[in-house]
């Protein structure tokens, strides 16, 4: 009789598709919109008040912002002046106070702050934000309904391109921290933007164009996974019930109202329109569901026919809790094990807390049994190679695709901002042995200006080129030098 083992399977319990529907036909806010265009929107968490951007028209300075009162709500108009000078946007309500971004053109660059403002006297102070870089000529944002998260999009030091969302969360004594980017699982190369964090805190809503979708900028949301807000659930495009061929952006809605809000731009003229349209399920209850890790010990797996996944500490060779981040969905297992027989030609990612991820293709090399994944730890003193970071024959430019691993690296810095490495370079020893240093220096270099590129700070990144002086393998066949020719680096802190 084959041996068989238990294992949990970890079941996407409800479709996340399925649980964020609208229903009805889009309704433009006519008392709101205008010949101006109309952008920006958020809305008080507990009243009708709302605030919006007016794009076309204004001329700047505290006169930016007018108030507009109905039997029911206000209204904050921000009026923007189209980037001349900056541009300004409304952020949030916080009990009487609205807060708001305000990006100023000075000097030949551009500088993006939080403002707040009291609603019963005026009284206008800039936010005390540690470290805050925006340097985009846009800034957007939202504040959770609890008041105690702030989450913008900007371009900072450390963006994974244009505009990215950041969060900073408010400490005991009512003072915030320095922002912290959201993570590559939702930030791209590209824009993302006007972000809006449902109730549970956890289900955040955002446009970007970096994504496929309906037109230039489709809507999107995410889930997030745990307390570190950089890891989300792979977005999922709100559809084209409310995507269109223009730009859609600024979703937010009211905890237990039936009406969502957002912009769209039908046409791609630059303006914008204020809708609504009808939320089918309680979005804010229902999201929390996504990826319940379900124990299902009544499942029977034979090793010898199922394609298994066993992830283990590279040094100790003991298994480790992990994270497998596929196209679909996010499983976790707490002993490193999972089935991939529903995987094949998959890239996915294994991750684990404290180690550096691995991205591999479910292919061929995984047979049917169990495979095993070695992850290296970013502990002091640890060595990690990377094997996949390559260069042209006798340069320092790299091979295209190399970045994929770096970004890991990038990745792991940004999650443990303590980590300070050393870029270590090698060569062969085919040719001259000082010009061999060279490239070695050469390539760190190059690897290094990358990193730094992503918004690792210069102090947590040293490097050195070591030529043919360090080799790992044998320099008599051309098998065994390419195992020579490396980039690897060394945690000198953690």
């Amino acid at each position: 009789m084959k041996s068989s083992i238990f294992f949990h399977v970890f079941l996407l319990t409800l479709s996340v598709q399925s649980q964020i529907r609208f229903q009805g036909q889009l309704v433009p806010v006519m008392d709101l919109n205008s010949p101006r265009g109309q952008n920006y929107i958020v809305l008080h968490p507990k009243f009708a008040d709302l605030a919006f951007t007016e794009e076309s028209g204004g001329n700047g300075g505290e006169n930016a912002i007018v108030e507009m009162t109905s039997d029911s709500a206000t209204v904050f108009v921000f009026r923007d002046w189209l980037g001349t000078k900056g541009m300004i946007s409304p952020l949030g309500f916080i009990g009487e106070s609205l807060f708001y971004n305000q990006v100023i053109f000075d000097k030949g660059s551009y500088n993006g702050m939080v403002i707040k403002i009291n609603r019963k006297d005026g009284k206008r102070e800039k936010v005390n934000i540690p470290f805050m870089k925006s340097k985009s000529s846009v800034q957007s944002g939202c504040i959770s309904e609890n008041g105690q998260y702030m989450i913008l999009s900007m371009e900072s030091n450390n963006t994974y391109g244009v505009e990215d969302l950041y969060i900073s969360k408010k400490k005991a004594d009512g003072s915030w921290s320095s922002f912290n980017n959201l993570g590559a699982g939702l930030n791209t190369e590209y824009q993302e933007i006007t972000p809006f964090l449902a109730s549970d805190n956890k289900t955040l809503f955002f446009a970007t164009n970096g994504r496929v979708g309906e037109g230039s900028f489709d809507l999107f949301y995410s889930i997030r996974q745990d307390d570190s807000w950089r890891n989300w659930s792979e977005p999922i495009n709100l559809g084209n019930q409310i995507n269109s061929s223009g730009s859609e952006t600024s979703f937010a809605f009211r905890d237990g109202e039936d009406w969502a809000y957002f912009i769209s731009s039908k046409d791609s003229d630059g303006y914008g329109d204020i809708m609504k349209i009808k939320i089918l399920e309680d979005i804010a209850k229902d999201t929390t569901l996504i990826n319940q890790a379900v124990a299902v010990d009544s499942i029977v797996r034979d090793p010898s026919t199922s394609v298994l996944m066993k992830v283990i500490d590279g040094a100790s060779n003991k298994q480790i809790p992990s994270v497998l981040v596929t196209p679909l969905n996010k499983l976790s297992n707490t002993n490193g094990r999972f089935n991939l027989d529903t995987m094949a030609g998959f890239e996915v990612e294994v991750k684990s807390k404290g180690y550096l991820s691995k991205v591999i293709q479910i292919d061929s090399s995984f047979l049917p049994g169990e495979n095993v994944v070695e992850l290296n730890a970013v502990s002091k003193g640890n060595t990690i190679q990377l094997d996949k970071v390559l260069f042209h024959r006798g340069t320092a430019n790299l091979v295209s695709g190399s970045e994929k691993e770096l970004d890991l690296v990038v990745e792991v810095m940004h999650d443990n901002p303590n980590i300070k490495i050393l870029l270590k370079g090698h060569t062969d020893n085919t040719g001259d042995p000082v010009k061999n240093i060279g490239l070695s220096k050469a390539r760190v270099k190059t690897v290094k200006e990358y990193i730094l590129s992503k918004g690792i700070s210069p102090y947590r990144v040293r490097g050195k080129g070591f030529g043919e002086n360090q080799p790992i393998a044998s320099n008599e066949t051309e098998e065994t030098r390419k195992l020579n020719r490396r980039v690897e680096f060394e945690v000198i802190d953690d």
